[in-house]
């Protein structure tokens, strides 16, 4: 069964997989902002699972993105991000 992990910007959805691998998934609605920042901010989130997958569990991810993340600094998302994606 998955589970739903709650941070400030973002809701983790984990979820049991059908592949060998993890995977993600990422939702960023036009509330976020316009395209330019949605864009943005889903390049961050790739970022930290291309650099943090091998030490994640073989799940499917899927992120989805929470107003006001576009006015905040890429390291506090990296840190939102680590602190979802490491919990249990």
């Amino acid at each position: 069964m998955g589970c739903k992990i709650y941070a400030p910007h973002f809701i983790l959805f984990k979820l049991p997989s059908s592949a060998n691998s993890a995977r993600l998934g990422i939702t960023a609605s036009s509330k976020v902002g316009n395209a330019v920042q949605r864009n943005r901010i889903k390049r961050l989130i790739r970022e930290y699972f291309r650099k943090n997958i091998f030490s994640l569990d073989k799940l499917d991810y899927s992120v989805i993105v929470r107003r006001g993340v576009s006015q905040v600094s890429s390291k506090i998302i990296f840190d939102e991000l680590h602190h979802i994606f490491t919990k249990k």
